[in-house]
């Protein structure tokens, strides 16, 4: 009876290997990586500012500072005071 009990632990220990090294094997060969090893996305919060000149919001690392203190810019046609894509607006002399 203790024979049978340890097969029997012996053939689960062995079928639990097999199942791992096939599920390794099939994401190698997929080339991904097993679902336990992926790492979560990185949500990464920016803060928005509006551009000085036509108010559309850039993330403040991308930002170009203006002459002024304060000022911020999406473009570089904006900074250099080029009229607003859109917007109908004169360019300033």
């Amino acid at each position: 009876m203790a024979r049978l009990f340890v097969l029997g632990l012996l053939l689960l220990v062995l079928r639990l290997a097999v199942k791992s090294f096939t599920g390794q094997l099939k994401s190698a060969l997929s080339g991904s990586e097993p679902a336990t090893r992926r790492a979560a996305p990185r949500q990464v919060s920016e803060t928005l500012v509006p551009c000085s000149r036509c108010g559309t919001y850039v993330a403040s690392s991308r930002a170009l500072a203006g002459a002024r203190q304060g000022e911020l810019f999406c473009s570089e046609g904006c900074r250099r005071g080029a009229p607003a894509q859109g917007s109908g607006a004169q360019p300033t002399a």
